[in-house]
């Protein structure tokens, strides 16, 4: 077999042909697929039979991608044909590398596992070429050269260095072996990819960072372990100290590969986002810019974002929710009417009925027999009396009426003692009512959010972004109440007394909370957290496409998950970082019960019902005593 297909087997092989090299393919196994493509005739003879090729055009001019005919042919062999091997000759290598890192952008598919062997004469190789990232960033890297002028058939291979500080130049080839077609035999017998990830000789990492307390933490004037390269060198912001629950896992991966972990705040004040026109603003938008290596800090696995970046594995649970209004203390019309529930009301209305129906009867009964016909009342004047009587015993009032039987002061004593115990039993209940306070409901929930129509806030859309294409009914209502204020509107809000806002927060997986800095004790003591999450994602690491590392490093992150160390994290990096007083505030209201809110001044507030009620009771008398007037009025005229 030939020596170079051992590298290539089980994987789909691209081949760029150039005439200019008589390269043949030998003992090919049967499932490593081929993809050719010949540059120096897609301008003539264009493959417009490519699967997809319309579709991708279209949506490449859509988004205003640029793209000529070499990057859409890479791009679709890559994303239809899943290449991962490339072989490219001659001087038409820097042109491919131009065109397979936008292609490398522009398809959905993306590999972990690339390699590209170049085969050019020596004079064909520019120094121009290390300046390009791409020879910095890709470690399977296969440069096959042959000097022309040589009469022996010897093929150098050489690779870049690709380990060590970026001032070092990773891009720099170095001899790796020599192949003698005429033996077919190497020099060395080497491994012609070997591995360069397991030391990367203090290669950089760099953090797209910005201060997300507790997933990202950054602090100076203090010890440093870090350099933030987005300031001036030498300044008092230069050496940073960085921790974070996921700014160890950082850390620990750099322990074990070797690495060197840097920050760039530069252009990292927000999460950001990322365009289909490639470009992008925040943390998100300095990975696509090839201006950090990796973006970390509560990262959703935003799919527009992972269209032209890519994602580690999860790192921890993320559950959006709420820290709300607490519940305000009921004082409203209706306060009389809360003593007593509905069934014992209408139990009350029942009995009164009987009362007055009762003292009807009796009051009619004793005109017959003690009353001459001359003196005895009518059933009008019989009814005036049960419903007056009975209204008046009621309220605690004496009636004027002389009662001559026996039956009915037996009956008025009766309804006495009746409506003294239910008055009573009243106003012990309005006392209670009074003394320990009646709290209205807290929107504390998804439903009850939404019932309320509770504005709720934050300082950046990213807390929304993963919902705001829900079409669900009760997203999109929820949506309608939320708003974006920065930091200092926010606080100010915050500082109101009462509170009329709800401030996003995020519930960490072990029972914590990621809370902002313009949430103060203050605001907390006025505020219960949800008791349910809005939403929930898993936050991920953001990467540029074809980071030669996310294999390595999404393998660090499950030893990491097995091992307990997020959880013994979350703890250490809270307990070191944070203010304790503020989670166990924001803790200790998810059990707050009405009590615990102490006591209220009672004001006028508090006796509104009760105004309400003389306040009609005044109103009917004023009505009653005008109908009186007139009909007495019209009567005698």
């Amino acid at each position: 077999m030939n020596p170079i297909s051992t590298y290539i087997d089980k994987t789909t092989l691209c081949i760029f042909w150039n005439e200019q090299f008589n390269f043949r393919l030998q003992q090919i196994e049967d499932h490593t697929s081929i993809v050719s493509v010949n540059i120096n005739l897609l301008k003539t003879n264009f493959y417009t039979n490519y699967v997809g090729f319309e579709f991708k055009k279209k949506w490449l001019l859509h988004n205003n991608l640029a793209c000529d005919d070499l990057c859409l042919i890479i791009t679709l062999a890559i994303e239809k044909t899943h290449c991962e091997t490339f072989i490219v000759f001659g001087n038409e290598t820097i042109q491919f590398v131009n065109s397979f890192h936008k292609a490398s952008v522009y398809s959905i598919w993306r590999s972990l596992h690339n390699k590209f062997i170049f085969v050019l004469d020596t004079y064909d190789f520019q120094e121009e070429w290390y300046e390009n990232t791409f020879f910095q960033d890709q470690p399977n890297i296969l440069f096959i050269t042959h000097p022309s002028s040589s009469t022996n058939e010897v093929f150098d291979i050489r690779t870049n260095k690709f380990t060590g500080p970026k001032s070092l130049n990773p891009a720099k080839l170095y001899t790796l072996d020599r192949f003698f077609p005429a033996l077919n035999r190497f020099q060395n017998a080497k491994s012609l990819f070997p591995s360069k990830l397991a030391n990367l000789q203090g290669r950089e990492i760099i953090i797209a960072g910005f201060d997300y307390p507790p997933y990202t933490i950054i602090k100076h004037n203090t010890i440093s372990n870090a350099y933030d390269i987005g300031t001036r060198d030498k300044s008092d912001f230069y050496k940073v100290y960085i921790d974070g629950t996921e700014t160890r896992v950082v850390l620990s991966f750099c322990e074990k590969f070797n690495c060197t972990v840097q920050i760039n705040t530069s252009d990292a004040d927000d999460w950001g986002t990322v365009y289909p026109n490639m470009s992008g603003s925040g943390s998100l938008g300095m990975v696509l810019k090839h201006k950090a290596d990796i973006c970390i800090g509560a990262m959703y696995s935003w799919y527009e974002d992972y269209r032209l970046l890519d994602h580690s594995m999860y790192l921890a649970r993320s559950g959006i929710t709420c820290l709300v209004p607490v519940p305000l203390r009921l004082a409203s019309w209706y306060l009389p009417l809360e003593p007593f529930q509905e069934t014992l009301w209408f139990a009350v209305l029942v009995c009164l009925t009987i009362e007055t129906v009762g003292l009807v009867l009796a009051y009619k009964s004793e005109q017959k027999i003690f009353e001459t016909n001359h003196h005895r009342k009518s059933w009008w004047n019989c009814w005036k009396f049960g419903l007056a009587t009975t209204f008046k015993l009621f309220i605690s009032q004496s009636g004027n009426s002389n009662a001559i039987s026996f039956t009915v002061r037996v009956l008025l004593f009766a309804c006495f003692l009746n409506d003294l115990i239910i008055t009573s039993i009243y106003g012990g209940g309005l006392a209670s009512i009074l003394t320990i306070p009646s709290m209205d409901e807290a929107a504390d929930t998804v439903q009850r959010l939404r019932t309320h129509k509770l504005p709720w806030a934050a300082n950046s859309e990213a807390w929304v972004s993963s919902i705001r294409g829900s079409t669900e009914e009760l997203v999109t209502d929820l949506l309608k109440n939320f708003h974006i204020y920065n930091d200092n509107q926010l606080l100010r809000f915050a500082q109101e007394n009462p509170v009329r806002i709800g401030f996003t927060v995020e519930r960490l997986p072990f029972g914590h909370f990621a809370i902002g800095s313009y949430l103060v004790p203050k605001a907390i003591d006025q505020l219960v957290i949800m008791q349910d999450d809005l939403y929930y994602q898993y936050t991920v690491a953001f990467v540029p496409r074809l980071w030669p590392l996310l294999d390595a490093f999404n393998m660090h992150i499950y030893n990491w998950h097995s091992s307990g160390l997020d959880k013994y994290w979350e703890h250490r990096v809270v307990a070191t970082n944070l203010n304790m007083q503020i989670q166990q505030k924001v803790e200790s209201t998810m059990t707050r019960s009405q009590d615990d809110i102490g006591p209220v001044t009672l004001g006028m507030s508090n006796f509104a019902g009760i105004m309400l009620v003389w306040v009609l009771g005044s109103v009917m008398a004023a009505v009653v005593f005008a109908a009186e007037v007139i009909s007495k009025m019209y009567i005698n005229f």
